[in-house]
């Protein structure tokens, strides 16, 4: 069997894929497991092999494994206080006041388990170190998913390490410190670190000394959120991570000087692979090192006992062996990057390397593999960062070699200061110019106007089209030959689909709201057919967390939203506003409008920088927002009484449909509503829910004036102020009012028809619910068909035109 282990890479993946979409009878898929490998087993004794067997098998083993490492003692414990006692395996941050830790569980209430890694959170300052053994008491709680769709999901990211809980703590938790008692793998591993730590610390400037750590230790956390930010838009993200890159230059550096200095070969590449390996324990295995690792030892062999090497098994080897350890790997962005990156250099490099043709030198060769690495990731760049640098190339080519260069210099400073230590004077010196040169080229190319062009999260369905594109685009797939009659209903099917696809956009007039999910705040998408609005931004008067930043900016991004026809901002309290400080120069806006003038000079400061015009209305104003879409403001009054507190003095505006009305309050308060509720003469369809259900506001008697169908309470779950009130639930109850909340559904997506409306929740009940396969079929049942007729036809495609590049896959 040529390539075995691609063939049944294949089949796992799509197993573990099966396990995260859709909720699985674990008895059900245990029986099939062993059914599988009995009748496998039955099939050899027969003297048959049937691949379709091999196929079932290793897709009951994809959800087998990712059933299995669900099944964790601590989420038992789940939501209780606990005593625990275990040891810090990474310090993850750690300042005066807080600290951020991975500890492995030993202990709970007394009772000895398998070790378990947990987040531990501390608040206060603590001195506590990798290899400490600690006690403390406090309360496990599962890790936050995303409550929004495309955003970052902190659950499946601990996943990924084998983390499946989390605390949070005082430092008075904190019982007891035990640092005589380091095993000695965290002695030498902390002293190593701390080392390094130290070392780039004397000898280069901050902004390179992070830089350099960061890569030598494989800790993004090391770098400045801005500076980070920059290299994954440049398309240099992959340059952070410990990758291929990074070991090859490392094991062929050592090569190079071992075998200048008469080394024999055999000996050369042992001491090679001890050090890679080392290396890779000390930093704790990321994805990316161990497929380099794996790939470079299986290299090593295949020379050693002089037999060929190929690379794709070798590849699907690395992945099976990764995700046999932990299938949530595959949702790591690390392990995205990390094969998609080394499998488009091993596919595309020899194909563009003939763009070259007479040139064929080193030259050709580097420039061939960073096209082939540009283009395998641009999906991945633009799924997670949603951008595309039109300069990645120009910066690759500058940068990499520069930084590969700064990369041997710094693993020969580590090495001189267990040996030579004053040496690294003059070390340091070239490789702090060598950094601050770097950092200069990626300055200049970030200022260069429009180097990035900033697009939306394509869905999963396009990402495989573009990868299979480029596969018959460099004829890795051949369509040369293939069948008339195949050609002419591929070609039918993609016109069908083509013009289907431009009915129903031509001829969708609905309107979206997507009340997202932003804590204890409000921010509200309007979406209509040609135009977007946001009402409210969210945010926080919390210091360390910019809502903005982190949920508003990014949730449009990853829609395509790139420019908004208006920002609504109801009042300038920061839950409401403070949100837009992040869009400003990253998402233009055309307007912005709101009830009163802000106080907030920053605020004020900003919309004068980017030229935004600003309009107070008062009631009586009317928005024409999109085709039958307006935006009618009935509140403040022009001679609204200045005694009044800010939340009643919020913009509240009636949004109007042909058929349906939704009633935007902010955060207006009795005082408001009662004056809302005598002017109201019609009934209200749906309501955003004033004041994120407190009880000052949803008055009984503007309920009577409007009795909304459906409630919408922005909210932050577990908030220190109550919301919503159990009164204020029990009251929208009685008016027979159906309520959804963002603290338990995640964003809430309300679709507006010409005659009816969707309600779309992101959680129920502030989980994600995955569906069984039955229920997805039955609710999918045309769209599945559909993908059907198309995997087939795909398939005859494929079948019939693989000729010898069959093999290249």
């Amino acid at each position: 069997m040529h390539r075995p282990f691609l063939i049944l890479l294949i089949p796992l993946v799509l197993g573990i894929l099966f396990a995260n979409f859709f909720k699985i009878n674990v008895l059900i898929s245990l029986f099939l497991f062993f059914f599988s490998l009995i009748y496998l087993f039955y099939n050899i004794i027969k003297g048959e092999f049937k691949l379709r067997t091999l196929f079932i098998l290793f897709f009951m083993l994809g959800i087998f494994i990712s059933i299995s490492n669900d099944s964790r003692v601590l989420k038992y414990e789940l939501n209780k206080r606990v005593d625990c006692k275990g040891r810090v395996e990474q310090v993850l941050y750690k300042d005066d006041s807080r600290g951020k830790y991975i500890v492995s569980i030993k202990n709970i209430n007394n009772k000895t388990i398998k070790k378990e890694k947990i987040i531990l959170n501390i608040i206060g300052s603590m001195d506590i170190e990798i290899g400490d053994k600690i006690s403390f008491n406090g309360e496990l709680k599962l890790p936050q998913e995303n409550t929004n769709p495309r955003l970052f999901n902190y659950k499946m990211h601990l996943k990924a390490d084998k983390i499946y809980t989390t605390m949070s703590i005082k430092d008075y938790s904190i019982t007891n410190i035990d640092k005589n008692n380091r095993t000695m793998r965290h002695d030498i591993k902390g002293k190593i670190t701390n080392n390094i730590e130290n070392l780039f610390k004397s000898h280069l400037n901050p902004k390179n000394s992070s830089l350099i750590t960061s890569i030598i230790l494989g800790k993004s956390s090391y770098l400045e959120e801005d500076n980070l930010t920059i290299y994954r838009e440049m398309g240099l993200a992959h340059i952070l991570a410990v990758s291929g890159l990074h070991i090859g230059l490392i094991a062929g550096f050592i090569f190079f000087v071992l075998s200048n200095i008469g080394i024999k070969r055999r000996a050369n590449i042992l001491l090679i692979l001890t050090i890679i390996w080392t290396y890779g324990y000390l930093i704790d295995f990321p994805p990316s090192i161990l497929r380099a690792n794996i790939m470079f030892s299986i290299l090593f062999y295949s020379q050693l006992i002089h037999q060929p090497y190929d690379s794709i098994n070798t590849l699907s080897l690395a992945a099976f062996i990764l995700l046999i350890i932990n299938p949530y790997y595959l949702f790591n962005i690390g392990f995205q990057l990390s094969f998609a990156a080394t499998f488009s250099m091993i596919i595309l490099s020899p194909r563009i390397r003939e763009w070259f043709y007479p040139y064929q030198n080193k030259l050709a060769d580097t420039l061939a593999s960073l096209f082939a690495v540009h283009i395998g990731l641009l999906p991945i760049q633009s799924y997670y960062f949603n951008s595309i640098s039109l300069l990645s190339i120009l910066a690759n080519i500058l940068i990499v070699p520069l930084l590969s260069l700064c990369l041997i210099l710094a693993f020969l400073m580590i090495i001189f200061l267990y040996t030579v230590p004053f040496i690294n004077i003059g070390f340091g010196y070239i490789l702090n110019i060598g950094l601050s040169i770097q950092f200069k080229i990626i300055y200049i190319l970030d200022s260069i106007p429009l180097n990035t062009i900033r697009v939306s999260s394509p869905e999963f369905i396009t990402i495989v089209g573009f990868y299979i594109m480029i596969f018959i685009i460099f004829k890795i797939i051949r369509i040369d030959n293939l069948d008339k009659n195949i050609a002419r209903t591929i070609i039918f099917i993609s016109i069908f689909s083509a013009i289907w696809n431009l009915y129903i956009l031509a001829t969708d007039h609905s309107v979206k709201l997507h009340f997202i999910d932003v804590g204890q705040g409000d921010a509200i998408l309007i979406r209509g057919k040609n135009n977007n609005y946001l009402m409210d931004t969210g945010g926080s008067f919390l210091p360390n967390m910019n809502i903005g930043k982190n949920i508003t900016l990014p949730y449009l991004e990853k829609h395509g939203i790139k420019k908004l026809d208006g920002v609504f901002i109801t009042h300038f309290h920061e839950d409401h506003y403070q949100g837009i400080g992040a869009l400003l120069g990253n998402i233009k806006i055309n307007k912005i409008i709101s009830s009163d003038y802000p106080d907030d000079e920053e605020f004020v400061k900003g919309i004068k920088e980017h030229n935004i015009p600003f309009a107070v209305v008062k009631r009586g104003h009317r928005y024409s927002l999109d085709e039958d879409l307006d935006l009618n403001i009935i509140w403040p009054l022009d001679n609204i009484d200045s005694n009044l507190n800010t939340n009643n003095k919020s913009l509240v505006s009636i949004l109007s449909t042909e058929e349906f009305d939704i009633l935007l309050t902010g955060d207006i308060e009795k005082e408001g509503e009662l004056l809302i509720a005598e002017a109201m003469s019609d009934n209200i369809d749906i309501i955003k829910v004033p004041h994120h259900g407190s009880d000052t506001s949803s008055t009984k008697e503007l309920l009577e004036s409007i009795r909304p169908d459906i409630g919408i309470i922005s909210v932050g779950r577990n908030n220190m102020y109550g919301h919503p009130d159990s009164e204020i639930i029990e009251r929208y109850n009685k008016f027979a009012t159906k309520l959804y909340r963002t603290d338990y559904n995640g964003r809430v997506l309300l679709k507006l028809d010409k005659e009816n409306y969707e309600i779309d929740t992101f959680l129920q009940e502030g989980h994600k619910t995955k569906p069984t396969f039955t229920e997805f079929i039955n609710e999918n049942s045309l769209i599945i068909l559909y993908d059907i007729i198309s995997l087939f036809l795909l398939y005859i495609l494929i079948k019939t035109s693989y000729r010898s590049d069959l093999n290249a896959l």
